[in-house]
């Protein structure tokens, strides 16, 4: 018991605060043991601790993850460089199409938008670095080929969501490989009257920069 405790507390901690934006304002600690499967007595007392390490506060009578996360998920880097050098051809790429662009990583059998910015148009997902996808949008396809319909593929490893995961969002994803012989994706979302396939070339071009920025780290 004495080694699986340690595990057990961190696996519970990090429920709670992959939970805590979900739980609401009302009601949070029944929301949180619902949320997360542990018992209301844990609940409380692992807030109570990340409130001491400055991962949570308590403001107004709610609880709310700290502010100060915010430096912590900014230091996340798969590869050294990766954020810096994706977020400049993003930028550019965002300003060339409009559209929501994002470079997405797995991360433990899920998908994360490791950078991401914000597109022109309403989009019916959360447009925000840090952001997981659905298994089924088009940058996971990328990453899990083997999961892709014929009808989702594209030319050169591409693929693309018309409308398949939210009504009214279209994506279009490409590879990109890293130079640690990983692989992220570059996505573009738009809505359904812009589809994203239409901007299927500067996306590969985007990504082809990506990768020759990456070779020079």
């Amino acid at each position: 018991m004495a080694e699986r405790e340690p595990r057990g507390v961190v696996d519970g901690a990090f429920r709670v605060l992959r939970a805590l934006p979900e739980a609401g304002r009302e009601h949070q600690v029944a929301r949180l043991a619902q949320l997360t499967g542990l018992p209301r007595p844990t609940v409380h007392r692992l807030l109570g601790q990340l409130r001491e390490s400055g991962a949570v506060e308590r403001t107004d009578g709610h609880w709310a993850l700290s502010a100060s996360l915010l430096g912590l998920a900014r230091r996340v880097e798969p590869l050294a460089g990766l954020r810096e050098t994706a977020s400049k051809v993003i930028q550019h790429l965002r300003e060339q199409t409009g559209a929501a662009v994002s470079l997405v990583v797995p991360s433990e059998g899920s998908f994360v938008a490791l950078e991401m910015v914000p597109g022109q148009d309403a989009l019916p997902i959360d447009a925000r670095s840090g952001a997981q996808m659905p298994a089924a949008t088009a940058a996971a396809m990328v990453l899990a080929p083997g999961a892709m319909p014929a009808a989702r593929r594209r030319p050169f490893g591409a693929a693309v969501d018309d409308q398949d995961v939210f009504v009214g969002l279209t994506c279009y994803a490409v590879p990109v490989d890293l130079p640690d012989g990983r692989r992220a994706s570059l996505q573009i979302a738009t809505a359904a009257q812009r589809p994203a396939d239409r901007f299927a070339a500067p996306v590969h071009r985007a990504a082809v920069a990506l990768e020759r920025g990456l070779s020079t780290l």
